[in-house]
């Protein structure tokens, strides 16, 4: 929202608002049905209820626009997994439930889950959408490091990777199978990283994700929620 929307009376900025709003949910309905090269701006509009040439008073390009659908995603994403999360709980317990939010979250949105590897990231405000996300883990991991939870040293980077990527993978596989969710991979994820943290050698503790950590895990997440050629 421009500046000078945002100094308008409380009904016409609620308006204006409200506008964009049916305009991403057109855009992510359409998209998800025919796709980022199968979606047309006027069918966008006409979903809307609104005309063609208001689609462009908001966003300039369907790359801007799939930007926008991609970047209202990862808002939800963090503000569902922070509500998800209980701060007195342990670490341990934390982990476990952002794993069953993501897992959920996933298989319900799969198919903007999708969209979000289409959407490269423009500008640095794109991947801070991300950062904003990925840090839920990270602040669990810091916590459960100063709480005493979790030993010093613990390979924050990696097991993030290992983390949301197998949540990812784990619901792409679900979803092959037209099966729901299903706990036990949160349970064998969180095995897992017990054991990874149990090693004896530490790892350095990860600093704030680079653009290029960022990049490479969109693109791996990206490649294994590509349609399988078999089963």
């Amino acid at each position: 929202m421009s500046a000078s929307q945002s100094d308008l009376p409380n009904t016409s900025r609620q308006r204006l608002e409200a506008r964009e709003s049916s305009i991403l949910d057109a855009a992510e309905l359409v998209f998800t049905r025919a796709g980022f090269d199968g979606a047309k701006i006027a069918t966008i509009a006409q979903t809307a209820a609104v005309a063609e040439g208001t689609v462009y008073l908001y966003y300039r390009n369907k790359q801007d626009l799939l930007a926008g659908v991609v970047g209202r995603f990862w808002a939800r994403l963090t503000l569902g997994a922070e509500e998800a999360i209980t701060p007195e709980a342990s670490a341990v317990t934390q982990l476990e439930q952002l794993a069953r939010y993501h897992l959920h979250s996933i298989l319900e949105q799969f198919e903007v889950v999708s969209l979000t590897y289409r959407a490269r990231p423009q500008q640095e405000r794109d991947l801070d959408q991300v950062r904003d996300y990925v840090r839920i883990f990270d602040r669990i991991m810091l916590r459960g490091i100063d709480r005493k939870e979790l030993p010093d040293g613990v390979p924050i980077s990696q097991l993030r990777d290992v983390f949301f990527g197998t949540l990812e993978f784990s619901a792409r596989t679900l979803k092959l199978r037209n099966q729901s969710y299903d706990h036990s991979i949160v349970t064998n994820l969180l095995a897992l990283m017990g054991q990874s943290v149990a090693f004896d050698e530490p790892a350095p503790v990860a600093s704030e994700p680079s653009n290029s950590d960022l990049m490479r895990t969109l693109e791996s997440i990206r490649d294994q929620l590509k349609p399988a050629e078999t089963d």
